[in-house]
């Protein structure tokens, strides 16, 4: 585990630390930081997608792994729904709670995953996370888009994400067996590799100690984990996963909430303090939660 904080999670504590101390030095505003947030969201995380995408490994007895992800998400959605609309919070907020209790921020739980399980498994947390992903690139940013007149221009915005046009890409590389050309492919993964580094000197920027909605955060994080262990329990009975299917779920629960939160939450005029405020805290309870299952597993 010391080997985890050291050469895994030290780089992202101090990248974080970087974007705190840049913005108390003045040298990096928040106004600033947004520019980075929108360079993720329209550049980078597509950059990702598309490298992950075009590359994944996918047969029919594994469907279930991201089949489980969405059954996760389509509870949430309407579970969180209800909650929402019965705490005293205004429409801003309200968007941020749903959107952070439903996304699962599996790439923060990849350095533990490699460790205790190898980088040879490492595909099945992906097939897991496509799942996610589909679903926090559809179903989470269209909670987001609250300025649309019905469902048709919802949807219609949906599509014009840079995030569904990279899966769009990335799927029919895959499904074809094509590959990109070399210098357009190096290029990509290139952009991909920075992305972690960028968003998380972002959010150093965006970074308060105060934690002025510490009450809301905290609802947050516990919606997102009990809700999600008990529909990942009940789906791990529905479906034939095996034992790796389900520790997936129950570290789908453990996991941060997603930077995608803050990167929509930009692109949409959201509420901003109170996303930055929840995935800091939730990366903090989940660092101690995730360490302590597979510690003690």
């Amino acid at each position: 585990m010391l080997e985890v904080l050291t050469t895994k999670l030290m780089p992202i504590i101090l990248y974080f630390l970087i974007g705190y101390v840049l913005k108390v030095l003045k040298i990096l505003k928040k106004e600033e930081a947004s520019i980075l947030i929108k360079l993720v969201f329209y550049l980078m995380t597509p950059a990702v997608i598309i490298s992950s995408m075009s590359t994944m490994k996918f047969t029919g007895s594994l469907i279930y792994y991201p089949i489980s992800a969405i059954c996760i998400h389509i509870f949430m959605y309407f579970f969180t729904l209800f909650i929402a609309n019965r705490l005293n919070i205004n429409e801003k907020e309200k968007v941020i709670f749903r959107g952070s209790t439903l996304i699962m921020n599996m790439t923060f739980v990849l350095p533990f995953f490699i460790v205790f399980f190898g980088e040879k498994n490492v595909y099945l947390l992906s097939l897991f996370d496509a799942g996610n992903l589909l679903m926090v690139t559809t179903v989470v940013y269209s909670i987001f888009i609250t300025n649309s007149n019905g469902v048709l221009d919802k949807l219609k915005s949906v599509l014009k994400s840079p995030l569904i046009i990279a899966l769009i890409i990335g799927g029919i590389l895959n499904l074809s067996g094509s590959r990109l050309p070399k210098g357009i492919e190096i290029t990509i993964q290139n952009i991909a590799s920075i992305t972690g580094t960028l968003i998380m000197i972002a959010l150093g920027a965006y970074f308060t100690p105060k934690f002025s909605k510490l009450k809301l955060s905290i609802i947050v994080i516990l919606v997102k984990m009990i809700g999600v262990l008990f529909i990942g329990f009940v789906t791990g009975k529905i479906l034939p996963l095996d034992e790796m299917g389900k520790m997936l779920i129950l570290l789908g629960a453990m996991s941060p909430v997603g930077n995608n939160v803050l990167s929509y939450a930009m692109v949409t005029d959201g509420d901003m303090e109170m996303a930055t405020n929840v995935i800091s805290l939730s990366n903090v309870v989940s660092f101690v939660s995730i360490s302590l299952l597979l510690v003690f597993m």
